[in-house]
């Protein structure tokens, strides 16, 4: 399971970019920028080009040659191949990076990577594998001008399946990518990097976004649990 943070990974980035437009707020026990500026402000950089930190959300890895099994036992949706993912009854994702290594992010409020780390317990053909990222919601009508400029495949909906997990490099950073549609709107992919390099393309995306009249907003407008 994760190392518990008090603070998010990108918390350099923010202080420096956005200092005095942060909201602070503490939710699943991470200090993170809660909201940046009024409703309003987020709703136009969210309809444009919207960022938002979603490092709070708590994750679970395992491998192993028995590790889909295992994940099985325990209730949890196996995606069908390598390079997956899929969603869980509690809205958990499960994304599959290899024929035998999962990575298990939770919804807003949810407890499946907490039962799932207390269920292993040593499972024969089963290893734990740490999940520290720094991890990221994108979207808005300016989504694939920004991919245009920082990866060099393509990543529109088309080339994208709903289910596909990308792992490919952004702005030259090492990162896992996938199209997750919220709250019935489209064109949102959610990313995690190494927490370690997960300032850096924070602060290019979000001067990307800027670009495009679009900007860093609250985890709140694309979850309504945290709203």
């Amino acid at each position: 399971m994760q190392t518990e943070k008090l603070i998010t990974p990108i918390a350099h980035a923010l202080n420096h970019a956005h200092g005095e437009q942060i909201d602070w707020g503490v939710i699943e026990q991470m200090k993170v920028a809660a909201h940046f500026g009024g409703k309003e402000l987020e709703e136009e950089r969210k309809k444009n080009l919207g960022i938002a930190d979603a490092s709070l959300l708590r994750k679970f890895g395992v491998k192993g040659a028995q590790a889909a099994d295992w994940l099985a036992r325990q209730g949890v949706a196996i995606p069908p191949r390598a390079n997956t993912w899929a969603r869980n009854a509690d809205g958990s994702l499960v994304l599959r990076l290899g024929n035998s290594e999962f990575l298990i992010e939770d919804a807003p409020g949810g407890t499946s990577c907490e039962r799932l780390a207390q269920a292993y317990a040593e499972a024969k053909g089963v290893y734990p594998v740490p999940h520290v990222e720094a991890s990221f919601v994108i979207g808005g009508h300016a989504v694939q001008a920004l991919f245009s400029e920082v990866c060099s495949i393509d990543l529109t909906r088309a080339s994208l399946g709903a289910q596909d997990v990308v792992m490919t490099q952004f702005a030259g950073v090492s990162v896992v990518l996938i199209r997750q549609d919220l709250q019935e709107e489209e064109s949102l992919y959610r990313l995690w990097c190494d927490s370690s390099y997960g300032s850096y393309l924070w602060e290019v995306i979000a001067g990307i976004a800027h670009e495009h009249k679009g900007g860093p907003v609250g985890i709140g407008r694309y979850f309504a649990a945290y709203s």
